[in-house]
């Protein structure tokens, strides 16, 4: 296996929560409504591609940004998206490995300070996948937190926009 191949293990605790996040992500971030059958769909491609990509002997970090482009790919086909939607999912698949990288930065943060430099490092290059998949899963927490505050306030923007709709400007004010 390459160093950043992941077994089974990864794949179950961290792997499929992260890919489903991710392809939610995209669609809060595209203002897509979510179709359970094409969001499945969507999710199951990001997640298998996500695991075969890092078979290839590519360095860390590559692999990411593979899948997210392959992850825009697949939000094109599934959804037959115009190109206001593929601009809209090209920038939020940046957008998505940025909060990717801050979820993991902060994770390691929480771990350095709970258990040490040295502890941490050891934690994540742990040769046993179950450990691995153990101590990263605060990023993936952390991905869902930015992920459920980004939801409620572009909720609110949204509301906000929609109610300015209704108004009648016509009267002074």
């Amino acid at each position: 296996m390459s160093g950043i191949s992941v077994d089974v293990s990864v794949l179950l605790i961290k792997g499929i929560p992260e890919g489903l996040l991710v392809a939610w992500a995209i669609h809060l971030f595209t203002n897509t409504p979510l179709q359970f059958k094409k969001y499945a769909l969507l999710s199951l491609f990001y997640i298998v591609t996500t695991y075969l990509i890092r078979f290839l002997p590519i360095t860390l970090g590559i692999n990411t940004v593979l899948s997210l482009f392959v992850l825009t790919f697949a939000f094109q086909v599934v959804y037959k998206a115009g190109l206001n939607q593929v601009i809209r999912a090209v920038i939020s698949s940046v957008v998505v490995l940025i909060l990717i990288a801050v979820s993991e930065v902060l994770n390691v943060v929480l771990l350095t300070v709970i258990f040490g430099r040295s502890q941490a490092e050891a934690l994540f290059t742990s040769t046993d996948g179950l450990t691995r998949a153990v101590y990263s899963s605060p990023s993936t927490i952390f991905m869902a937190m930015f992920l459920v505050l980004i939801y409620f306030i572009l909720r609110y923007i949204r509301m906000k926009r929609n109610l300015g709709h209704g108004k009648d400007y016509t009267q002074a004010s």
